[in-house]
């Protein structure tokens, strides 16, 4: 029995040491720490992405307005200067936008809008004398294919103020009237005046004076005047109403 003792001594002693010089390197092996497990990585669909500007813009202004609403609804110091400082934090973002925005267009003649529609006062002068000449060759143009219906009443007061301004514009610009009375009754400078069959009625006349514009060829009807109106609004408004249309 003793001798069995001995053996297994020697034996766990003999097996132990041949472990230690041949892996002495690592020294006792039942003396090493254990490593430490590595924590799981985030799943790619864990990950945050990044915000694009539109939602940073939209965080920032949505910040803005609750520290707005969070002062005024508690208006202590504290509360008041968070939203100053973010408010002075806007304006100065804002300050830099318009600089760079200024810087562009000076150095790009593409982007600067006064070069079509100019702030000097004598370059203003010039650009509206040009609009005023395109306007009138684009009105005298549309004489060759419009004409102005003018509906009137012969006890309407302003229908004979008016008649002279609708002379005067088909005059100037060549445009052919024809002047339709509601009750029948004439008008000064338009004598071949004829009454009314229905018309007024198919078009909505509802206030006189009233004047349209008229391609009997595409069948464009465009009123340009109800009540009575300058000959510049007659001419701005043919200029847009009939745009497209010609």
């Amino acid at each position: 029995m003793i001798k069995m003792t001995l053996f297994l001594i020697l034996l766990f002693s003999d097996s132990h040491a041949k472990t230690f010089y041949q892996d002495h390197a690592r020294g006792w092996h039942w003396y090493e720490k254990l490593p430490i497990p590595e924590e799981p990585k985030p799943q790619e669909k864990d990950r945050k992405k990044p915000l694009t500007p539109g939602e940073k813009m939209k965080a920032y202004r949505e910040e803005l307005e609750n520290r707005l609403a969070q002062a005024w609804i508690n208006p202590t110091s504290q509360n008041v200067s968070r939203y100053q400082e973010m408010q002075q934090d806007m304006m100065n973002r804002s300050q830099t936008f318009s600089q760079t925005w200024m810087k562009n267009v000076f150095s790009n003649a593409g982007l600067d809008h006064t070069l079509i529609a100019p702030v000097n006062q004598k370059a203003v002068h010039v650009y509206l004398d040009q609009q005023k000449e395109e306007k009138q060759q684009v009105i005298q143009s549309l004489s060759q294919s419009h004409g102005l219906f003018f509906f009137y009443a012969s006890n309407c007061s302003y229908c004979h103020q008016f008649a002279p301004i609708v002379k005067f514009f088909a005059d100037q610009y060549g445009w052919e009237v024809l002047a339709i009375s509601l009750d029948g009754g004439p008008i000064d400078l338009f004598p071949n005046a004829v009454p009314d069959n229905g018309l007024a009625s198919q078009w909505n006349v509802t206030a006189l004076p009233s004047l349209f514009a008229v391609n009997p060829e595409k069948e464009d009807v465009i009123q340009v005047a109800q009540g009575m109106t300058s000959i510049d609004e007659m001419e701005n408004r043919i200029m847009v109403l009939t745009r497209g249309n010609k």
